[in-house]
C-alpha cells in the first residue's frame, strides 16, 4: 500500500513540475514605486541582476480561479499572508527552488489540499501559484470531486480551453484549473498560476 501512495506521489510531483512554464507577465514594484510588467522570465533576470534592490511580484487575480477550503477563500495568485493565517497550522511545510521561476516554492500540507507560495529571489510577498486537491473528501466550489466523470466537469465548467487525452485545462484570468484524466475519470484536480 504504500508503494502505490508513493507512486501516486510521484506522478502527482512530475504532473506539477511538467506543468510548470515561465510565460506568466507579473508586476513588479520597485522599491522606488516605479510599477512595470514584465514576463516571468524577464522578472528573474532583472531581480538576479539586482543584489541589493527589493522586487515584490504581484499579479492581476480579477476573474482568477478561487478555492474555497474550510470556508477560507483561497484565490490563485492572491498575497498569502491572511489566508494562511485563516487556514491555521499545516500538516507540513516544505520549500523548495521553483521549478517555473527564479524563487522558492513553499508548500503547505493540509488535509485533503496541498497549496503553494511563490516568492521571487528578492522578494518579500509572494503569491500563491499552486492548490492540488489530495482527496475526494474535498470540492471545487462548484462540486466537482477527484473520481467524477468527464461528464461532470463539462456540466459544471463547460468545454475545457485546452484538452488531451489525460489533461484538460480551464482558464480564468491569470490562472488555470488542470484537471488530470484517466479512462474518463478525474484522477487530480489542480489550481496553478502556470
Amino acid at each position: 500500500m504504500k508503494k502505490i501512495g508513493s507512486l501516486v506521489l510521484v506522478l502527482v510531483m512530475a504532473l506539477a513540475m511538467a506543468a510548470c512554464s515561465d510565460t506568466n507577465t507579473v508586476k513588479k514594484t520597485s522599491t522606488n514605486g516605479s510599477n512595470a510588467e514584465t514576463s516571468a522570465s524577464e522578472q528573474s533576470q532583472t531581480t538576479q541582476g539586482s543584489d541589493n534592490a527589493s522586487v515584490d511580484v504581484t499579479l492581476d487575480t480579477t476573474g482568477n480561479f478561487v478555492f474555497k477550503y474550510e470556508n477560507v477563500d483561497i484565490l490563485l495568485g492572491a498575497e498569502p499572508t491572511d489566508i494562511l493565517a485563516k487556514l491555521g497550522e499545516p500538516k507540513s511545510k516544505l520549500d523548495v527552488p521553483s521549478c517555473a521561476h527564479d524563487g522558492t516554492d513553499y508548500v503547505y500540507t493540509y488535509n485533503n489540499m496541498v497549496l503553494t507560495v511563490y516568492i521571487a529571489t528578492g522578494s518579500t510577498v509572494g503569491y500563491i501559484s499552486d492548490v492540488r486537491l489530495t482527496s475526494d473528501l474535498v470540492a471545487t466550489p462548484e462540486g466537482l470531486e477527484i473520481g467524477n466523470s468527464t461528464d461532470v466537469a463539462v456540466s459544471k465548467y463547460g468545454d475545457a480551453d485546452k484538452t488531451t487525452d489525460s489533461l484538460w485545462i480551464y482558464k480564468r484570468g491569470t490562472s488555470q484549473l488542470m484537471l488530470s484524466i484517466n479512462n474518463g475519470k478525474i484522477i487530480s484536480i489542480e489550481y496553478q498560476i502556470p
